[in-house]
């Protein structure tokens, strides 16, 4: 809780290191000021807080913080990743469609959780099993027979299966193994591939998390969130 102040500004920004953190700690480290920072599932949050600076030194240190998030910050207030993905894509007329496999359904679950999300979301599927992606999403069953169902050739094929309704104007898939073992194409457990992709281009990330493996699904879950997010800003 913050306690009584004169004001101050919430950050959200998307995996930071110790290092940037760190940065932010010393810029903040003045008499009257203090920075809060938590972090869930790479997911930031940075709280900074003026006691009694004054109102100048305090815009310098958020000034300077701000130079140091650069890329990593998505939002100069308190909000979700869902949030600014739901609010940037209506403001563009977008529909949205989400295949996914080992987040099972939590990057839908979480734009659904947004009010208003039905004017963005369109549709989203679990293709958990490898023939559920050839029956829905028409992935070809010759891509995951040489590449695996863990690929990036299988993340831009359910991409494309998607955007081939032509209501969807932008495409979210999650390909992954979160363990606890292996697949039958010994995927390194904590590797997963994210296609965001609309009708100009595809983008495939490949993302390796070394974590349990619900909380594998959460990172995958959020990265998706906030690449989805960099991808429509850039529209």
């Amino acid at each position: 809780m913050i306690e009584t102040c004169k004001n101050c500004c919430i950050l959200k920004a998307f995996d930071i290191d110790n290092d940037i953190v760190n940065k932010c700690k010393s810029l903040a480290n003045i008499e009257g000021v203090n920075l809060e920072f938590s972090q869930k599932y790479l997911d930031c949050k940075l709280t900074l807080i003026n006691k009694s600076a004054s109102d100048i030194v305090f815009q310098k240190i958020l000034d300077d913080i701000l130079d140091i998030l650069s890329d990593n910050l998505y939002a100069n207030y308190d909000t979700t990743l869902e949030q600014c993905v739901i609010e940037n894509a209506r403001q563009r007329g977008m529909k949205i469609a989400v295949a996914e496999s080992l987040t099972g359904g939590m990057i839908c679950s979480r734009l659904v959780n947004v009010a208003g999300s039905s004017s963005v979301l369109y549709e989203g599927f679990v293709t958990y099993d490898a023939s559920a992606k050839v029956r829905r999403l028409h992935v070809k069953l010759s891509t995951i027979e040489e590449f695996g169902v863990v690929s990036e050739e299988v993340c831009r094929e359910m991409i494309q299966g998607l955007l081939s309704n032509n209501e969807i104007d932008f495409a979210i898939s999650t390909t992954g193994c979160a363990g606890p073992s292996s697949d039958e194409y010994d995927t390194p457990i904590g590797l997963s591939y994210i296609g965001i992709g609309d009708r100009e281009k595809i983008n495939i990330y490949d993302t390796f998390f070394d974590k349990e493996r619900n909380e594998i699904r959460k990172c995958v879950t959020n990265t998706a969130l906030y690449l989805a997010l960099k991808n429509i800003n850039q529209l």
